[in-house]
Parts: structure tokens; C-alpha cells; sequence
């Protein structure tokens, strides 16, 4: 039987689109080595790199000589193209209501989540934020997914057993990685599939 349901955010809960990123990212005058800076943009989702030092380590890789930070954060959130919505907030209340136990598990960045929390304001962005028992965001915890690690900390902070703990996410290594611990999963398709419909998944 399931009691506990982890999340993730971006695509889940909340649609972006990362193509809109890169394409913003052009605009300005990004170079194709920036795609390859995996391990930049890694550093800075797990908090080893500050917004300010991301910043200045991005800029190197633009044929302008000037790239404005305000700029760069602009083009960096166009992802976000589209804000929290009332009616996910309210789906995860009545989870809660029906006793499930809810967190949010997420690879994200200070940027992206400063950028949620203006768009959606400090009284909706509390609203969803009291859903869940706990939110792991990647560049708090110094971990990110599919880091079998992060999962094992989920479980153990909140003594989630695995067999009772269902896990949603979009990217198919990050489904593998609970699924070998042994979580129940739905690999979500944001191009076909509605978080709205979880009760047929949680069957």
C-alpha cells in the first residue's frame, strides 16, 4: 500500500520547456562550448558553485565581451515559462487530506527557484511549499538525482519504508535509480501525461 509520495518539480508539477533556455542563451551570444559545461552546470545545482560565481564562470563562453548578470538570470529562467498553478496546489492538499505523506525531490538551482518563487508570489508559493512534509532541492542538499545517495536520505530522514513510497519524475535515470531501491514509479511524459490522473498510477 502507498503512504508516501515523492515528487519531482520541474516538468512535473510544473511545466518548462529547457529548449527556451538555450534558445534566450543564443540570443545573447552563447557559443556551443557552453552546451558542453556539464560540469558547471552540475557544481552550481548541487551548491558548489554561488549564483554570483556561476555567473561569472557562464560568461566566458558568449561572443560579446559584456554579458549583464540580470541578462544571463533572464536567460538562464526562460524555461519557466509558465507559472504554479492554484489547481496542483490544491491536487497535492487533498492528497495530504486522503493521509498521504508528500515531498518534493528536485535537481534545481537557487536561480530557478528564486525565479518561481517571485512569479508566483510569497502567498501561492507558501501554499504549495506547506504541501509537503519535506523539499529536497539539489543545491541545498549538495546532492542530485539519479545519486542513489539523495533517495537513501529520503528514506531514511522520514523512515519512509520503500515498498510504501511511489516515486514521480520525467527523466527515465532517475526512475531506474529508485526503482532499484526498490520504489514503486511513474516515469511522467509532460508531452501526454496528467499529474492530475496519479490515482490510476497509484492502484
Amino acid at each position: 500500500m502507498i503512504k508516501n509520495i515523492v515528487f519531482d518539480f520541474g516538468a512535473v508539477l510544473l511545466p518548462i520547456n529547457e529548449s527556451l533556455t538555450w534558445k534566450a542563451l543564443q540570443e545573447l551570444g552563447a557559443t556551443e562550448e557552453l552546451k558542453a559545461q556539464t560540469t558547471h552546470f552540475r557544481d552550481y545545482e548541487t551548491g558548489k558553485l554561488s549564483t554570483k560565481k556561476f555567473i561569472e564562470n557562464t560568461r566566458p563562453f558568449f561572443f560579446r565581451k559584456k554579458i549583464f548578470a540580470d541578462d544571463l538570470t533572464t536567460a538562464w529562467n526562460a524555461m519557466l515559462y509558465h507559472p504554479l498553478e492554484d489547481e496542483k496546489v490544491n491536487f497535492l492538499k487533498k492528497l495530504r487530506r486522503k493521509g498521504y505523506r508528500l515531498f518534493l525531490l528536485s535537481n534545481t538551482n537557487e536561480m530557478h527557484i528564486r525565479s518561481i518563487r517571485e512569479t508566483a508570489g510569497p502567498f501561492l508559493y507558501k501554499r504549495f511549499t506547506e504541501q509537503f512534509e519535506k523539499i529536497y532541492y539539489s543545491y541545498d542538499v549538495g546532492m542530485r538525482k539519479p545519486d542513489s545517495k539523495l533517495f537513501r536520505k529520503v528514506l531514511s530522514d522520514h523512515g519512509l519504508k520503500v515498498e510504501e513510497t511511489f516515486f514521480i519524475d520525467d527523466k527515465e535515470e532517475n526512475i531506474q535509480a529508485a526503482e532499484k531501491l526498490g520504489m514503486k514509479t511513474w516515469c511522467f511524459n509532460p508531452a501526454e501525461d496528467d499529474i492530475l490522473k496519479l490515482a490510476f498510477h497509484l492502484k
